[in-house]
This record gives C-alpha cells, sequence and structure tokens, in this order.
C-alpha cells in the first residue's frame, strides 16, 4: 500500500491544513495526478501521487490540520503490483528451501522439531499463567495512580465506576477528568465546553447538564469563541515577533507626486514606486541585502516584496529584478499577485528571495504608518496618502544591515528620482 504523507512545504511548516480533496476513496489514479490541496505557513499547494492505482483510504478530513509527515491517504497499486510482491515472496521461500534442504535431510529436521515443540509449549503455559496470576493478584488501589484516586475524591466520584466506565486497568487524572465530564453533560453541552474552552468545575455538578445551561452560561459571561488560527495566520505571527526584536530605525520623508501621479494615470501607484525603489536600491548595495545565519548577502538584482492583503492573510509576494522590468511589466508582475490573493494560490517560491519591502495603504486614505520589515529584508517602505502634491514615506530600516548615512543618502536620491522622466523610461 502506498502511502501519501503531509508534505513539508517551507522549511518552517510543522503542520498542513487541507483543504480540498481532489479525489474520492475507489477512484483511479495515475503518477502525477493532484489529490489534494495543502494550505502550508505561506500558500496553499498541490499534493500529487507518484504511484497509480485506486485511492484506497482519506485519512484527514478535508478542512483539517495534521502535521508533517502525517499519513493523510493511501494508494492501492493494484493487481499487478500485489502479483509482483507475490512472485518476489515465492521467490525467496524457494530459495529458503533450496538452503534448507542442502544443510541438513528432511528427517533430521522433522526429528528436531519433534523434540522442540513439547518444551516450548510448556514454557508458553508457564509465562502465560505467571502473567495473568500477578494480574489478578495486584491490590485494587494499583489500579490507579495517586493523583488519579485524589482527583476521583475531590469530585466525588467512585473510583471503581470510573475504572469500570474507562475500561482501563490503569486510571489516570485525565480519565477522572473525561468520566466528569461525559457523566454530568450530554454530549452537546460536552461539544460547547469544548468549542469555548470552559472549565466544567464552573457549574454545579448535581444533575445532567444539558446545551441549554452551557448556552445561558456563554450569554450570561459574553464569552469569547476560541478560534484556531490558521498555519498562515501563524507564521505571520512568527515573522512579525521575529521583526519586533530587530533593531531598527524609522526615516519619516515626504516625496514629491506630482510625476508619479502622472504616471499613477496609467498605472498604479505601487507599481510606479517599485519602479522608483527599484532603481533606487541598485545604487545603493545595502538596501539590497539581507542577513542569513552569519553573513550578508547582497543580491545582484532589486528584488521587492510587495503586501498584498484580504480580511484575514498579508501576503508578501516578491517582484523579481524588478530593476529590469517596464511600468507595464510590473503592472502586470502586481495582476498576478492580486489574482492568486483571490484564489490563494500563492506557491512557496513567491514569496523566496525579497530584501526590501513595500507597503502601501495610501490607497485607503491613510497618511503615514509604519510598516514591519519582512522576515530578513534589509528595510520596508510604509507609503501613504498624497497631500498638497506630497506622498509621504516611512522607511524601517535594520540598522545591522543599512547604517545612518547610506539610508540618508538613499532618501536623497528617491527626492531627485521621483522628479527625473528618466526614472520611468522603459
Amino acid at each position: 500500500m502506498y502511502e501519501i504523507v503531509m508534505p513539508q512545504l517551507s522549511d518552517s511548516m510543522e503542520e498542513g491544513k487541507l483543504i480540498e480533496w481532489k479525489v474520492q476513496p475507489g477512484q483511479k489514479v495515475k503518477a502525477g495526478d493532484v489529490i489534494a490541496n495543502v494550505e502550508s505557513d505561506k500558500a496553499v499547494m498541490e499534493v500529487q501521487t507518484f504511484k497509480a492505482g485506486t485511492v484506497a483510504s482519506l485519512k484527514v478530513e478535508a478542512g483539517s490540520t495534521a502535521p508533517v509527515g502525517t499519513v493523510i491517504a493511501k494508494i492501492d497499486p493494484g493487481e499487478e503490483s500485489n502479483s509482483k510482491i507475490a512472485k518476489r515472496r515465492e521467490q525467496g521461500a524457494k530459495k529458503k528451501d533450496n538452503v534448507v534442504s542442502k544443510a541438513e535431510p528432511a528427517d533430521t529436521k522433522v526429528q528436531k522439531t519433534t523434540q522442540t515443540s513439547a518444551p516450548t509449549k510448556s514454557v508458553q503455559e508457564k509465562e502465560t499463567k505467571t502473567d495473568s496470576s500477578t494480574l489478578y493478584s495486584l491490590p485494587a488501589t494499583r489500579l490507579f495512580s495517586p493523583k488519579a484516586r485524589a482527583k476521583a475524591a475531590a469530585y466525588g466520584l467512585d473510583a471503581e465506576t470510573i475504572r469500570q466506565h474507562t475500561g482501563k486497568e490503569t486510571i489516570h487524572v485525565e480519565d477522572v477528568e473525561t468520566y466528569r465530564v461525559e457523566h454530568y453533560f450530554t454530549p452537546k453541552a460536552q461539544a460547547l465546553l469544548s468549542r469555548y474552552r470552559i472549565d466544567p468545575g464552573l457549574f454545579t455538578l448535581d444533575h445532567k447538564i444539558d446545551s441549554e445551561e452551557v448556552e445561558a452560561y456563554i450569554a450570561a459571561h459574553a464569552l469569547a469563541l476560541p478560534t484556531p488560527l490558521s498555519p498562515m495566520q501563524q507564521a505571520i505571527i512568527a515573522n512579525v515577533n521575529a521583526s519586533a526584536k530587530k533593531p531598527v530605525y524609522h526615516v519619516y520623508e515626504s516625496l514629491d507626486a506630482s510625476l508619479l501621479q502622472r504616471y499613477e494615470a496609467h498605472y498604479s501607484m505601487t507599481a510606479v514606486l517599485v519602479r522608483v525603489f527599484a532603481v533606487a536600491m541598485m545604487r545603493f548595495a545595502h538596501f539590497r541585502a539581507r542577513l542569513h545565519d552569519d553573513v550578508m548577502l547582497v543580491s545582484p538584482d532589486a528584488n521587492i516584496a510587495v503586501a498584498v492583503a484580504d480580511e484575514e492573510v498579508l501576503y508578501m509576494p516578491v517582484i523579481r529584478q524588478a530593476q529590469r522590468l517596464s511600468l507595464l511589466q510590473i503592472s502586470d508582475v502586481l495582476a498576478s499577485f492580486k489574482e492568486k490573493r483571490i484564489k490563494r494560490s500563492f506557491t512557496a517560491a513567491d514569496f523566496e528571495g525579497s530584501t526590501f519591502g513595500i507597503s502601501n495603504l495610501g490607497m485607503f486614505g491613510v497618511t503615514r504608518f509604519d510598516a514591519m520589515i519582512n522576515k530578513n529584508d534589509s528595510a520596508i517602505a510604509a507609503i501613504g496618502a498624497a497631500e498638497q502634491g506630497k506622498l509621504s514615506v516611512t522607511l524601517t530600516i535594520d540598522h545591522r544591515l543599512v547604517n545612518g548615512y547610506e539610508a540618508a543618502q538613499f532618501v536623497a536620491f528617491l527626492k531627485e528620482s521621483v522628479t527625473d522622466p528618466e526614472t520611468f523610461k522603459e
């Protein structure tokens, strides 16, 4: 049976969410067929089968998460593969018989087997008898951990009843807790306790509690419903936490927007700014740098991450070699990012290789804000709305990669380039 496991789609991925199954049990598949879509901490990816056969079972439900390496599906390779396996076993058995026949005569083998079979049975009977007598001679207190017995007593629960209910020989604290919930709460009430993470001890446990009583408690205390984070949301949190620890400083500046707005009539402001920053990055090398372990890597190209978001997820896909692209080409790349955002079809490769980032909230009327540096990039530019012919820009810069002197030169170059038509030439 061929097993397909939850793949590790990025270095930081620990678990994945199975978004959708493309196959059903009993369905025939070929090598290379896509069987599922999986969401990693960075993107939604396709999972393929590398062997042909019939889908035997699907182990993870759509919408559920599973750790990397967990078996998510099994493929039966079919009769042909099974016959090959059987043939190999048959050949192996023949070889084994040949070896035995050459080593000793058949009569001798039978004689030895007859002599040793009786003592073996006697030993087995003795061991079985010993295990059984040992098991049933254990005192009742040995069937409970000390903590479990104390917990049962505190709850006023009968220890022997718990043992019989669970069917276990040894009872632990978690078994007592499980029994208490099952004993005092209906199944629907139990589900609410689990969803809202409510301590059962908050209720008076002297009767069977139904879902209506739990719902009344939730309403009376205005409890918030805990919502699990998706792998992508967990990745965003990890990235933000890492960014918050960086030694950064900010540069606040305003750029002349007259020429930018003229090009904005044909392209988006984000596309125009990608062009401007790409040209500046090629002049100042440290804005093309990123930290990797104990070295600084300087890219030969201006690879810029652009913030793309919806109501739930923030993406930072990368425009590669932006200095070589025209405004029209940059616009096409941004349009492809929008389509991938809607379909949630980004791949892990879409987020790799950046050294600088752009986050534009000016389109929403935000005049100025700070942005957090993406991953190991050198800096990020937060773009606000244009007012009175000026566009506000806030640079957040990693002091380990770019010092204040180079940052000042970078900003001075930006202020000149946004007024120079040569910056926007194809």
